[in-house]
């Protein structure tokens, strides 16, 4: 697999070196009125970026099955007779191994159900102090761990935006934080200089709005019975695919009623950081861009978009966008002719933009009129997402015969943190 992602990323760097070509050929022959030939080398430009694009999914596609793979093996070290590992990881172990027998039998043996739930409580009760993989809900059980963290860690790959954010563990769906929105006072005085007393911060606690992200895999009874099946295999990757999927447009627009409460939920605004009045809690800023057509993008509008955001969380700061408006923002140039985006080579890392990484979330919308089309700031102090509870599964094989459904649940809590830390690019038609 080493050779195939070489292999794709030699790809990638001619597809990047091909577009520039095209793409720098044809301003030439505009400059010299020539536009019919302009018009010809820019469209071999855009074949070119989308090659890109399909060379990046491939390196992403052969990384993310390759840390399946090494997923794939722990599970099947978690599942050899051979103990190991502490008292509680070898509880583990024998649930993980129980619940894929009890998987089977289409969730119908009582013997191992039961198995199952007396290993749960002890791997809970061992876990005193901790966040547990909680109590199943709707009569239903939980998911052995090495099951859900290998779901987590799936997510976490297949959602760029998930992978940004905070993310937090919570036995509870009473989940608040406390940001600080001004600093406190103080400076700098002599030795018998008089001290005025520090005010104290202005501080906004922050409670997170929750609900329930199911998944609904289903699978065929002959297929459940074949020992050849990889029943943890299919769960895993189907549950994490529908789960990452569901958070990262929760995490853009989710509504906050029996959901998490998104980034663009509360319409932004273009009110600074420290405007009067200042912006609610969950309203982000955003650079606006008078461009004609609203499609259109100079350079000059990600530096206005960049340099809006303060110092202070300049450090982590990244900018995110869908892949369509990264295929025109790869053809943005600076006053020196240098192109503003710079690919990476290393499989894995991101391509950068302005020096910063950039990464793809596919719920921004494309450049458009009144469209919040970029984001860029450090996301995991901007949002907080938060894992509740232990994760359920609830099996179902009256809704359609002959296969067996596994209602997959885990609750989900999310709300904008610091709407400081984060601004959005909004274009107009002028």
């Amino acid at each position: 697999m080493a050779n195939e992602i070489v292999e794709k990323i030699d790809e990638f760097g001619q597809a990047v070196t091909q577009m520039r070509e095209k793409y720098d050929d044809s301003l030439e022959k505009l400059e010299k009125g020539q536009e019919a030939r302009a018009k010809e080398l820019d469209i071999q430009a855009d074949k070119w970026n989308t090659k890109i694009d399909k060379s990046l999914e491939e390196i992403r596609n052969l990384k993310d099955q390759h840390d399946k793979d090494q997923t794939r093996i722990e599970l099947l070290e978690a599942l050899s007779d051979r103990p190991k590992g502490t008292p509680t990881e070898q509880m583990e172990q024998k649930h993980l191994a129980t619940w894929v027998k009890y998987a089977r039998s289409g969730m119908t043996d009582n013997r191992l159900k039961q198995e199952c739930e007396e290993l749960a409580t002890k791997i809970m009760e061992s876990k005193a102090g901790e966040v547990s993989i909680g109590t199943a809900l709707l009569g239903g059980n939980a998911v052995p761990t090495v099951i859900s963290t290998a779901i987590e860690t799936l997510v976490l790959n297949q959602s760029q935006i998930v992978e940004n954010v905070k993310n937090v563990m919570s036995g509870t769906s009473d989940y608040n934080e406390l940001v600080t929105i001004h600093g406190a006072n103080g400076g700098f005085v002599g030795e018998a200089g008089s001290r005025t007393q520090t005010t104290s911060p202005n501080v906004r606690k922050v409670t997170v709005t929750h609900g329930e992200l199911y998944a609904y895999p289903k699978v065929s009874n002959w297929a459940l019975n074949d020992i050849f099946f990889n029943v943890v295999n299919w769960l895993q990757n189907d549950v994490a695919e529908t789960m990452a999927v569901s958070l990262s447009t929760s995490i853009y627009s989710g509504n906050g009623s029996d959901n998490l409460t998104g980034m663009t939920n509360s319409a932004p605004t273009n009110a600074d950081d420290y405007a009067s009045p200042m912006r609610a809690a969950a309203v982000y800023e955003y650079s606006p861009v008078n461009s004609s057509p609203a499609t259109s993008l100079a350079g000059d509008d990600l530096i206005d978009l960049q340099v809006l955001l303060r110092a202070r969380y300049q450090n982590n700061a990244k900018f995110a966008m869908n892949s369509v408006t990264q295929g025109a923002v790869r053809k943005l140039k600076d006053t020196t002719n240098q192109y503003l985006w710079q690919p990476n080579y290393q499989a894995g890392q991101p391509a950068t933009l302005l020096g910063k990484p950039i990464f793809t979330w596919e719920d921004l919308p494309n450049v458009a009129a009144n469209s919040l089309s970029i984001a860029y700031g450090d996301f995991s102090r901007a949002y907080v997402l938060v894992r509740i509870g232990g994760m359920g599964m609830v099996r179902d094989e009256v809704t359609a015969p002959g296969y067996v459904n596994f209602f997959t649940y885990q609750r989900f809590g999310g709300i904008p943190l610091n709407n400081d830390a984060v601004k959005f690019l909004k274009t107009t038609d002028t």
